[in-house]
């Protein structure tokens, strides 16, 4: 089975919405492990993907290109044919971190919420009226990811990739601009690259498949 990973790079703060809060500190708080480690869902990562994916086949050709879209990400909410579409790891750091991290909280040398401040931020937000003044009440404290975080996404697909899936891909993955929570209010600025396990490391493919697969396009 070939391996794939969608490196993701914040350029900006983000937000890994958990839809939780906590009194007194946070009106929205990011999703976390038992280590303060911060993730976003497989699910979640997906969904966004799916989004720069389709856009791209709208551009391109949708007739030629979304059976090929169903075959790579499925259809939403339709279990059939899923062994052959790929499978989204959840968005986490690299797992040399998330070990180095787990094992010092463990024995006590650090807490989860050392964790959360070390990567965190907290950013507070109002709402404006249509006149440009401040919405009585709509102040929120939001948690965000400082920027310059690396994520990465393991793919599981138990196939055979065509080239023009592999092109199609790494162009989403160029494409893909932003995730997570407040994206219109400028969070969530990424980089993705899309990476193929080879010779016993990962490499970043993105500009060859994608300049492959564009081309074929034109």
């Amino acid at each position: 089975m070939d391996k794939y990973r969608i490196r993701v790079e914040l350029l900006t703060e983000a937000v890994f919405g958990s839809g939780n809060s906590i009194p007194g500190v946070v009106d929205l708080e990011i999703v976390h492990d038992e280590y303060g480690l911060p993730f976003m869902k497989g699910k979640t990562f997906k969904g966004n993907f799916r989004e720069a994916m389709g856009d791209i086949v709208n551009l391109i050709g949708i007739e030629k290109y979304s059976g090929m879209m169903e075959n790579l990400l499925g259809k939403e909410n339709n279990g059939l044919n899923a062994w052959s579409c790929i499978k989204f790891s959840d968005c986490m750091l690299s797992e040399n971190i998330r070990n180095l991290i787990s094992y010092e909280v463990k024995i006590g040398e650090l807490s989860e919420s050392e964790i959360k401040e070390a990567l965190t931020d907290i950013r507070s937000f109002t709402s404006i009226e249509d006149d440009g003044s401040y919405r009585e009440g709509s102040l929120r404290n939001i948690r965000v990811l400082k920027k310059g975080l690396v994520f990465y996404v393991d793919l599981y697909v138990y196939r055979s990739l065509s080239e023009d899936e592999l092109g199609l891909m790494a162009t989403t993955c160029r494409y893909l601009r932003h995730i997570g929570t407040m994206r219109n209010r400028g969070k969530g600025e990424v980089k993705c690259s899309f990476l193929v396990f080879e010779d016993g490391i990962y490499k970043d493919m993105t500009d060859f498949y994608m300049n492959r697969f564009l081309e074929g396009v034109k």
